[in-house]
């Protein structure tokens, strides 16, 4: 812990020294961002400490106990981080704990691009602090950008601190704090900067492989057979948001004046919408009600695209590595020594012989 703060403390120093040649602006955002993981590092508490408390409740206690068969399952099946992270918990007193903002130009699905110390530049903007986040929100669509705001369980710090688990990821079953808690740590194992879609996709891949076979193992194989059915659903979701990628980027790139591209934009959203209604109506759980609830833009399509755009290549070529785990990591390892259009270019060919 000592070590850690000592680390901590320099890391701020330079963040700080970095902000202050950088411009006003940025030195409050790096602020809020120091402060907000200072935070989470001040409120942890050691999981093994806290099970030895006699007044925990039930429901704590077991989420904490899931915590840790988690964690020892990742590193022992999935060949994850082997570190300290997820061996204390953060209790936020908040539903998120980030707020992330994706921005789009008005006749455009790229995200707008936002460059940090240390990750690179990424495809969204976070911030620990929700009013800090709709204020910067509000600034950006006044400017005509389309804006979409959301909240954030989990995040990676990339292995430079320990990461806790929060109770922002507790709130949600087992299979989701699964899904999040080997998303991060795969980000933990391989990070390339500067290529959001590549982190992104080839994380929520490590998370959906971990996942099937964590359930594998469960007597309950109902549980199997419902996480297949929604991966199922998650996979005709996207299929639908990249087809309207496609409908609406044609558009953009089309000769048609403003205002009428500004018409067509509305009406293929709401295509898209009556189309996933169609869709959804032969779910027995309609997944994304919610999602489409709060209306469509630009921005909230580019933040599925950046998660998801190049999942299925991911799990594409696993299934080509006979579904061996070591195979794919060594690949995806050597892959990401490539340029990045070189890299994109085999992800979407699904090629499993390459040369860089």
């Amino acid at each position: 812990m000592i070590t850690e703060q000592s680390n901590y403390y320099r890391n701020i120093v330079l963040l700080l020294f970095t902000a202050l040649i950088s411009g006003c602006s940025t030195v409050k955002y790096y602020g809020q961002s120091i402060q907000g993981q200072f935070e989470i590092i001040q409120k942890r508490q050691n999981i093994n400490i806290l099970l030895d408390n006699k007044s925990l409740s039930n429901t704590q206690r077991k989420r904490l106990e899931t915590v840790l068969e988690l964690r020892k399952f990742s590193i022992n099946q999935l060949g994850l981080p082997n570190n300290n992270s997820y061996l204390s918990y953060v209790d936020l007193d908040r539903d998120y704990v980030i707020w992330n903002i994706f921005a789009t130009e008005e006749f455009s699905l790229a995200p707008v691009k936002w460059c940090y110390l240390i990750v690179g530049c990424l495809g969204y903007r976070g911030y620990f602090s929700k009013s800090d986040a709709k204020q910067h929100a509000i600034k950006l669509k006044e400017q005509g950008y389309d804006i979409y705001l959301g909240g954030v369980s989990a995040y990676s710090t990339l292995g430079w601190f320990d990461d806790p688990v929060l109770n922002t990821m507790l709130r949600w079953n087992d299979i989701q704090l699964a899904t999040v808690m080997f998303h991060e740590l795969a980000h933990q194992q391989l990070y390339i900067k500067n290529d959001t879609e590549f982190n992104e996709a080839y994380a929520e891949t490590v998370a959906t492989i971990g996942v099937t076979k964590w359930l594998e193992q469960s007597p309950d194989k109902n549980l199997l057979l419902d996480y297949l059915q929604s991966q199922t659903q998650e996979e005709q979701f996207i299929k639908l948001v990249l087809k309207y990628k496609t409908l609406l980027t044609e558009l953009y790139h089309s000769d048609t004046s403003n205002t009428q591209m500004r018409k067509d934009k509305k009406t293929l959203l709401k295509q898209m919408t009556d189309e996933y209604t169609i869709l959804s109506s032969h779910w027995k759980k309609d997944l994304y009600a919610q999602w489409f609830a709060t209306g469509l833009n630009n921005a909230k399509l580019a933040a599925i695209v950046t998660y998801r755009q190049y999942a299925s290549s991911f799990l594409g070529i696993f299934n080509k590595l006979d579904r061996d785990l070591e195979r794919f990591y060594s690949f995806i390892k050597s892959l990401s020594q490539c340029k990045q259009m070189k890299r994109k270019g085999i992800l979407i060919a699904q090629e499993i012989k390459i040369e860089c």
